[in-house]
């Protein structure tokens, strides 16, 4: 997940826990009621990412080589400032103040298992300099909702810092780094690793489905409590990825599809011509019906030969999670029609 993501996440969080008809006045008990109620939503985002983070990232560094054009290579950690929960409200803004966060990179998640986890780098540091160069405050100003003199000035200091960071791992040498802990200051160095460049964001969302756009893998949130192990979910996401690896396209039928479709054809008129013979149906229930290829294994709203997609993929999330030396004995296969 990306910083943007993140916020995007924080700040759906947060608004759905604190929306009113009326915003209560700042220092009343409903104010700060809400505030209590926001920085515990807050932390129980950022756990619950931090924990698809320990999930996805072997996976994700064990596969780089797989991927293709689709790699990375990042720090593994997720930042934000005051002013980025700022501009949700003014409620979101004080909850994460409450917590911790200030005016400079404040750390809200770092990959368990990564380079810069495994340096020291922890969720509530905050970043100090970046090879040895200071990092820049983002500056305080006071709080007007979304747009301030027509320009995005939160945007842009998130943008700059990305893009500062993006340049600083680009070469794939060690990062020097310097953060704040409580009172102390901690020098760090960080050499990155080539990664799938992959996002995993959890939406809220009722139907079992997982679904790959572009680089970002969405999962409902039923699907994720549906899962009944840690390795499944790690299937789920490797079974997305495996789709963009192979470049799927339901609309796409290629001579390897061709072929399956074939084969599906001749197993499924053999099974009715098989119970024609054997008396289970008669020609008169046939009268009229139309038997297509396919029809056996794949869904009459799905291409005929989408179950040939899912196989594939299933292979291939397999191959990557033996890569990742995830334990894959006790894995329901469970996918299919709601993915691609």
């Amino acid at each position: 997940m990306n910083p943007r993501v993140l916020l995007l996440v924080l700040c759906a969080a947060t608004l759905a826990s604190c929306a009113s008809i009326h915003t209560p006045e700042p220092g009343s008990p409903l104010y700060e009621q809400s505030v209590k109620e926001t920085q515990q939503v807050i932390l129980e985002a950022i756990q619950k990412q931090t924990l698809l983070k320990a999930l996805t990232y072997p996976i994700l560094s064990a596969n780089a080589d797989l991927c293709g054009a689709l790699r990375t290579t990042k720090l593994e950690f997720q930042w934000i400032t005051l002013n980025d929960l700022g501009k949700v409200g003014r409620i979101q803004r004080d909850a994460g103040a409450a917590i911790g966060i200030g005016t400079y990179p404040y750390i809200t998640i770092i990959t368990p298992g990564s380079p810069a986890h495994q340096a020291g780098l922890r969720q509530g540091d905050t970043l100090v300099s970046l090879n040895e160069s200071p990092i820049d405050e983002d500056k305080e100003r006071k709080f007007i909702p979304w747009l301030e003199s027509g320009s995005d000035v939160v945007r842009a200091y998130r943008r700059n810092f990305d893009r500062w960071l993006n340049w600083t791992v680009l070469g794939g040498t060690a990062v020097s780094i310097e953060y704040k802990r409580g009172e102390n200051i901690h020098s760090i160095e960080v050499q990155p690793r080539k990664r799938c460049d992959f996002n995993i964001v959890i939406v809220d969302h009722e139907d079992l489905s997982s679904r790959a756009v572009e680089n970002t893998i969405f999962l409902s949130s039923a699907l994720f409590d549906f899962a009944e192990s840690d390795a499944e979910i790690q299937f789920i996401i490797a079974h997305e990825m495996a789709h963009k690896i192979y470049r799927h396209s339901p609309g796409k039928l290629t001579p390897l599809r061709a072929l399956a479709l074939g084969i599906d054809a001749l197993v499924n008129y053999g099974l009715v011509a098989t119970q024609v013979v054997a008396g289970i149906i008669s020609g008169e229930e046939l009268e009229g019906q139309v038997w297509a290829p396919g029809a056996i294994f794949s869904h009459q709203d799905n291409p005929p030969y989408r179950h040939v997609l899912e196989l594939e993929a299933d292979y291939l999330a397999m191959y990557m999670l033996a890569r990742a030396n995830i334990d894959v004995s006790d894995i329901d296969i469970f996918l299919g029609a709601n993915s691609v």
